[in-house]
């Protein structure tokens, strides 16, 4: 599986109602794509202070890199690509995208019933 990762810059002069729009409009092309396993998009959380700028994020679940390269060909329809560079902090300056292959996912144990070791000190 493929997960596909979107950092966006975006200013804080644009309308909440468009950024809602243009990440439906991603969450629409996304699964128009066969392949497409699982969307989800929105703003960042406050905490770590590590964001270097990036505002949003959306991250798409592909089954495989076919899929996702269809997805990317998909975002030049009703110029969505266009749109989203034009909203971001310095057009595709402000997007960050990378792909990653999640096949091999890593989990912890879940079955164990060993209770956490616990001490005064």
């Amino acid at each position: 599986m493929i997960r596909h990762i979107v950092l966006l810059q975006i200013p804080s002069h644009i309308a909440q109602s468009d950024i809602d729009t243009m990440i439906g409009e991603l969450e629409k092309v996304a699964f128009s794509v066969p392949g497409a396993l699982a969307f989800c998009g929105g703003a960042k959380m406050t905490g770590s202070g590590l964001s270097q700028g990036f505002t949003h994020a959306i991250t798409i679940d592909f089954t495989d890199l076919a899929a996702r390269d269809t997805y990317v060909r998909g975002l030049d329809q009703d110029w969505i690509g266009i749109r989203l560079s034009e909203m971001t902090e310095g057009g595709l300056g402000g997007i960050l995208a990378i792909s990653v292959n999640v096949d091999d996912i890593h989990t912890p144990d879940k079955g164990s019933d060993k209770k956490p070791e616990l001490r005064w000190i």
